[in-house]
């Protein structure tokens, strides 16, 4: 699934699908944010309301991030929020979604 949301539809839009994530027994969520600090905050709120999510980033130890990456393809936590630590050698999944887009400058 694919779609470009405008940031004021994009968490509405987004939370609504989360839904299947806990619906469909085969479904994970990788949601990518732009920053480590972002990162957290959307588990934090993802948590807040009751969605089984895990962070993972550069500041976790290897430890934490090895745990985190276990609980998500075991479906134990089928939401990971992420920054682009986890955009290299996890594998597809259904549903990707980019909450917050790095940004940059065109030269």
């Amino acid at each position: 699934m694919a779609n470009a949301l405008k940031d004021s539809s994009k968490y509405d839009r987004s939370m609504k699908h989360l839904e299947t994530a806990t619906t469909d027994k085969e479904a994970k969520w990788l949601v990518f944010a732009s920053t480590k600090r972002a990162c957290d905050q959307v588990t934090s709120y993802l948590r807040r309301e009751g969605w089984p999510a895990l962070a993972i980033h550069g500041d976790k130890d290897q430890h934490e991030r090895d745990w985190v990456l276990k609980e998500f393809r075991s479906r134990k936590s089928p939401i990971m929020v992420a920054t682009d630590v986890a955009a290299r050698g996890i594998g597809m999944y259904k549903f990707v979604c980019t909450l917050l887009l790095p940004q940059f400058r065109m030269t």
